[in-house]
């Protein structure tokens, strides 16, 4: 693995996938450390609107509203200038951002590459 300085980022070359998941937790592990990230984040939201109790919920309801459009925004605007990313990986993003869009793709290609 060797390191590449562009610009004020570092880029790093990997010839291999990565996964996050490692089978000496456990799922269970897993699931606790995904919600604190994601509590951390709401409090960064809530942060930002004041100190009313009610706004942890509605800091909640926009992290879930906009959670994927910011992952898009992140991976094609910042990360992909930069480096590359798998296919499969914006293909699953788009399904979730906007699943009625992907299924029309998949008919299309299913009906037309097939």
């Amino acid at each position: 693995m060797s390191n590449k300085r562009v610009g004020n980022q570092y880029s790093v070359n990997i010839a291999e996938e990565v996964s996050l998941s490692n089978p000496i937790f456990g799922e269970r592990w897993f699931d606790e450390i995904k919600e604190i990230d994601k509590h951390e984040i709401i409090i960064k939201i809530c942060d930002l609107m004041g100190s009313c109790p009610s706004n942890l919920h509605i800091a909640e309801n926009i992290f879930e509203t906009v959670k994927l459009e910011m992952t898009r925004f992140v991976i094609h605007h910042e990360y992909c200038r930069c480096n590359r990313v798998r296919s499969k990986l914006l293909i699953w993003l788009d399904s979730r951002i906007n699943p009625a869009r992907v299924e029309k793709l998949s008919e299309f290609m299913n009906k037309y590459l097939k």
